[in-house]
């Protein structure tokens, strides 16, 4: 039953701490979801929003209410930094609420505030022996990485190789190919099927006139040569336990997907989950979160599409607008699916107008939704 508003809580809060702001109405209606508390929402969130504050005071309204212990929720974020951050937050809030006599703590423990990656590496360690696999060892650096992907290419011995790039550049191009099989779940055969079918398209054109043409049968032909090692690449790493962060991630959304029950298990232990810079979020990430947490789980993803920064390893400022694809309603779950916090207590009025001309511009180029940000009042 409800029966503590957001703004109680805080005016409660506010005795203890006078450093707690007051909600603007877009926090107080994205905190309660209030006729549906417990279902699938995203929140874009422009910057200098709040959105912290605003994930932490929804772990309170829920505890608060009853509706959930501490225990039984699941944030995850992308930087150790930034999980610190909010679980520090957290923390301080339940024992704020403890101290305004609006919970009474049976237990000791504290909401599951980690990283993706982190997070991935806990599915792993409990999971994949399903697959046969030791997983024990820490995640390969970049460097590791690196010097695996060098003796594979310089110690490369095919007679029918051609190549005028630098084996720096073929390094680099392994690596990369190799990163893309992983986070889009292809295969070699499947890429050179593709790049053959390109290819036999392109037959027909004259690319004597068509320099663009040249350059794109160049690439595939490129692309195509060094499958080989791609292979030898990730067959070796696999051999021998060698994981990077993206090979951590893809196998735990293979776990996800294969595997029900695990599901079943991550969903019995975390009744809401809340998922930080969701735009930022890749294909394998995805994967996994939607396996586990998909079909109606109440699931707040928080992000801003004008801030996404890692698309060059599969995320998408898309990634927002697709939501409800990865997780979706059930039939019975009627209330709202997007929410914004368009108020911004960073930046005054110059600062917005410039960022607004910016991000209208990203909207008519992109095609994707842009927040417009407003100034606080005051």
């Amino acid at each position: 039953m409800i029966n503590k508003s957001p703004e109680q809580i805080i005016e409660a809060l506010q005795k203890i701490d006078d450093g707690i702001n007051p909600l603007t109405t877009d926090q107080s209606k994205i905190i309660s979801i209030v006729t549906n508390p417990l279902e699938p929402a995203v929140i874009i969130a422009g910057a200098g929003s709040g959105k912290t504050e605003t994930m932490s005071n929804r772990v309170l309204y829920l505890v608060a209410n009853g509706i959930v212990e501490p225990e039984e929720i699941l944030g995850l974020t992308f930087t150790r930094k930034a999980a610190g951050e909010l679980s520090l937050r957290v923390r301080r809030r339940l024992s704020q609420l403890e101290d305004a006599g609006l919970y009474t703590r049976e237990s000791i423990s504290n909401p599951t505030i980690t990283t993706y990656h982190s997070y991935a590496g806990k599915l792993l360690s409990e999971h994949s022996i399903r697959l046969g696999m030791d997983t024990d060892a820490d995640p390969l650096g970049e460097a590791e990485i690196w010097q695996i992907a060098s003796d594979v290419v310089r110690n490369w011995h095919d007679d029918e190789f051609r190549s005028t790039s630098k084996a720096s550049t073929i390094i680099k191009d392994v690596i990369g190919l190799a990163k893309q099989i992983l986070e889009h779940k292809v295969t070699i055969e499947q890429i050179r099927a593709a790049d053959d079918a390109m290819l036999e398209a392109l037959l027909p054109f004259d690319f004597a006139a068509s320099s663009v043409g040249s350059k794109v049968r160049t690439i595939l032909h490129q692309r195509n040569s060094i499958l080989p090692m791609v292979q030898a690449f990730l067959d070796r790493r696999k051999a021998a336990g060698e994981l990077s962060f993206d090979d951590q991630m893809a196998i735990a959304a293979d776990i996800a997907t294969k595997f029900p029950d695990v599901g079943e298990l991550e969903r019995k232990n975390y009744k809401v989950v809340l998922l930080d810079e969701y735009q930022d979020t890749s294909q394998s990430q995805l994967r996994m979160l939607s396996a586990l947490f998909g079909n109606g789980h109440p699931v707040m993803a928080v992000g801003d599409p004008s801030q996404a920064i890692y698309t060059w390893r599969g995320a998408s400022a898309g990634t927002m607008d697709s939501f409800a694809e990865y997780f979706p309603k059930m039939p019975d779950q009627k209330g709202e699916s997007k929410f914004v916090l368009p108020t911004t207590f960073r930046n005054d009025e110059v600062i917005l107008k410039a960022a607004n001309l910016i991000s209208e511009k990203i909207k008519e180029d992109g095609g994707q939704e842009v927040l417009m940000l407003d100034a606080r009042d005051g």
